[in-house]
């Protein structure tokens, strides 16, 4: 191996390892939280040597595993050579290969101490390592063989490690990067993209958000020195390898870091308590995504508020020039391959059709002077946070629901009644008014009464489902949400007849905003929407036990729950008071399926072969991450879930609605579960109580705060369910 135009002076050594010393200031550690620099005179202390096989084994041993394994599997193979260079006479310190030596130093011992089985490795290998010893101590020489196994390798360190070393080879030892390059054979890119994001790392330290660096942000940096349209708004100066622009750097370094949540108490003093807001960016896509979207105000604007990437880039104008472009390029591939074919006489009606809808199109476009294809797809929340859910709810004309307010609504919200009451339709209610413009909620109320999946909706029947008139309000996050859904057909002339069946009309409003939807439907052919933009009050997630096995929604569900970082405090509920040898619960995407992890089991098993109660919970837990600030729906809540279970379960249901800001409603037929969620509420005014009841005048609603219905419970035994 040649670095600086030399040839190491090497000679082939047997040592024992009583002789060989772990490097303390070894690249590889100097990540770890317990890493110091140690100056070579104390290598030998035990208490230093301790330190570094603990950090180069790891927990439970897993830095070292592989190499256990190759070991127990295969003997000692010297594929790769132990490089050591001389500490005193007879003695040591391992200047490549220290994991391999530190795991022969722990099997040394696990051998001596307690016998354990070496497997295939021979216990004489203990008191002969070979070794390749360098008697040229030059540090220089040592960086450069890490380097060439650890940065351009095939044993590569991770990004902080590879930087740090790149580093003390340009800082300590100032040599040229051409130096660098040729010695650790990189490209100059890849050294200076390393030098820029450390430099650009030492802004971020000397920020006030300096001490929350770790490891694993050094990509981050890196992604970021790396982007062009970044680096230009963080005006870096790359003579000084350092960012210009104060404001812009400082507001990156948030986003990057936690944030303390400032608490106003009465007196009007703001004070600290432990929430955080989470970093806003935590992946190299996060920086990607935050590249495209960084000259959008709009975008930028909702980041500041937000701190959802995601969240900026749906209301940024790239999202929908980009929707525009591939729905362009499909029509026009599609058009292709029409081209190709030998056309039918009796498909001209629909191909004039789409000729005369996409006619319109351009002919809306070039009235406009705005080609755009934006609104009728996107639906977005009108504030991706907020600060109160439903306080008031009003059916004005809904089913069997007519003229009907409730208005003393809580975090969580309990409704029971006797069958046939409208539990169901309420939740509906609250669902559809929650969709606002989006036709998407009223086809999804009406599949679901049908238990049908969306692709096999006859358009026929569904229109008839559809009651004359819908209008339901209420009061959301302290303003007016409205809606009012009517079908009909239209006398529009330019309306293909033939097909055309009804139009079904959508207007709502929330505070100022009013928006309306008019979508076409036909027959054998796909529906037609015509709106300037969709727009939702919340996240809304509806839940029933009775509805069709949907897999691919509850993967949705999963997926924002491993997101959200929710996925192990379920897991961990299930086994505190479901099943307690139930030690993970996985998608498998191949299939679809939920595959459980159980001890007491060798191999997973599918969730389905658990009760269904298990089943039931785990899934409504899912819900929760998909509706963050916004409002979950459960119907029959206790539906499979054994009564010993619904106590905690409803506890677990007030936690995880706290953790997601959502406000929950619920149907209950059982007087257990209604008990259960007024005895264990830890705060009893975020829980309310509703019966509908049916009299002369119709079905009405019979409210109780949560304090009053928890007080007539310990009065004696109250049935909500036979409220009068």
């Amino acid at each position: 191996m040649v670095t600086d135009n030399r040839q190491f002076d090497a000679n082939k050594k047997q040592v024992s390892l009583k002789n060989l010393y772990l490097d303390p200031n070894n690249f590889r550690l100097i990540h770890e939280p317990d890493y110091k620099e140690v100056p070579e005179q104390s290598f030998k202390e035990k208490s230093v040597q301790h330190r570094t096989s603990q950090l180069l084994v790891g927990h439970k041993n897993q830095n070292i595993k592989d190499i256990l394994d190759s070991f127990n599997a295969n003997d000692y193979l010297p594929v790769d050579q132990i490089q050591v260079r001389p500490l005193e006479v007879g003695r040591y310190v391992v200047v490549e290969g220290n994991r391999r030596i530190a795991t022969l130093k722990y099997l040394q011992s696990e051998y001596e101490q307690k016998g354990i089985d070496l497997g295939k490795l021979n216990s004489d290998i203990f008191s002969k390592v070979p070794v390749v010893l360098y008697t040229d101590s030059d540090e220089m020489h040592h960086l450069t063989l890490m380097a060439l196994k650890h940065i351009s390798g095939n044993k590569k360190w991770g990004e902080w490690n590879q930087a740090k070393l790149l580093d003390k080879m340009h800082s300590t030892y100032e040599l040229a990067e051409e130096e660098i390059c040729k010695r650790v054979a990189i490209t100059k890119i890849e050294l200076r993209r390393s030098l820029r994001a450390l430099s650009f790392l030492q802004q971020y330290q000397d920020s006030d958000y300096g001490d929350q660096f770790n490891e694993n942000k050094f990509p981050i940096f890196r992604e970021i020195v790396r982007n062009a349209v970044l680096k230009k708004w963080l005006k870096w100066d790359d003579n000084e390898y350092k960012s210009q622009n104060a404001q812009n750097c400082e507001f990156l370094f948030s986003l990057i870091s936690t944030e303390p949540l400032e608490n106003e108490d009465d007196d009007g003093s703001v004070s600290y308590g432990d929430d955080h807001l989470k970093p806003a960016l935590v992946t190299r896509d996060d920086i990607r995504l935050l590249g495209q979207i960084i000259n959008d105000e709009k975008a930028l604007e909702q980041l500041k508020l937000t701190r959802d990437i995601n969240a900026a880039y749906r209301s940024s104008s790239l999202m929908f020039r980009e929707h525009q472009q591939a729905a362009i390029k499909s029509i026009s591939n599609e058009i292709d391959t029409l081209g190709q074919m030998v056309i039918q006489e009796d498909s001209l009606p629909d191909i004039e059709s789409v000729l005369g809808r996409l006619q319109g199109i351009i002919n809306r476009a070039k009235a406009s002077s705005i080609i755009s294809l934006v609104g009728v797809e996107q639906k977005i929340v009108f504030h991706d946070r907020i600060d109160a859910h439903f306080s008031e709810l009003s059916v004005s004309n809904y089913k069997r629901l007519q003229n009907l307010t409730i208005s003393k609504l809580s975090r969580i919200n309990l409704i029971t009644g006797i069958n046939n009451s409208g539990k169901t339709t309420l939740l509906e209610a609250v669902y559809l008014l929650c969709r606002q413009n989006d036709f998407g909620g009223l086809l999804e109320v009406i599949r679901r009464r049908g238990k049908m999946t969306e692709d096999r909706i006859n358009p026929e029947w569904f229109i008839e489902q559809i009651p004359p008139v819908i209008e339901i309000s209420g009061q959301f996050d302290n303003s007016n949400a409205t809606i009012l859904i009517k079908h009909y057909k239209e006398k529009n002339s330019s309306i293909d007849k033939s097909h055309y069946l009804e139009s079904v009309e959508i207007s709502s409003c929330y505070a100022e905003t009013s928006l309306k939807s008019l979508i076409r439907i036909f027959k054998g052919q796909d529906r037609e929407t015509q709106a300037e933009r969709i727009k939702i009050l919340c996240p809304s997630v509806f839940s029933s036990p009775f509805f069709l096995n949907e897999p691919h929604r509850y993967a949705q569900h999963h997926y924002k729950s491993v997101q959200s970082k929710s996925l192990p405090k379920i897991v961990e509920f299930i086994r505190e008071k479901v099943v307690e040898t139930v030690e993970d619960i996985r998608l498998a995407d191949e299939m679809q399926r939920f595959l459980v992890t159980d001890r007491v089991f060798q191999e997973t098993l599918d969730l389905t072969g658990y009760g269904e109660g298990l089943q039931r919970i785990f899934f409504l837990s899912l819900l929760f991450a998909s509706a963050q600030n916004g409002i979950i729906l459960i119907d029959e809540f206790e539906n499979a879930i054994h009564t010993k279970l619904i106590a905690q379960f409803a506890g677990f249901i007030d936690e995880l609605s706290k953790l997601f800001n959502t406000q929950v409603f619920l149907t209950s037929h059982s007087k257990e579960c209604i008990d259960a969620f007024v005895k264990n509420m830890p705060q009893i005014d975020d829980l309310s109580a509703c019966a509908l009841v049916e009299n002369e005048e119709g079905i009405v609603a019979r409210e109780f705060t949560g304090k009053k219905f928890r007080r007539l419970v310990e009065a004696g035994n109250v049935d909500l369910r036979r409220a009068k």
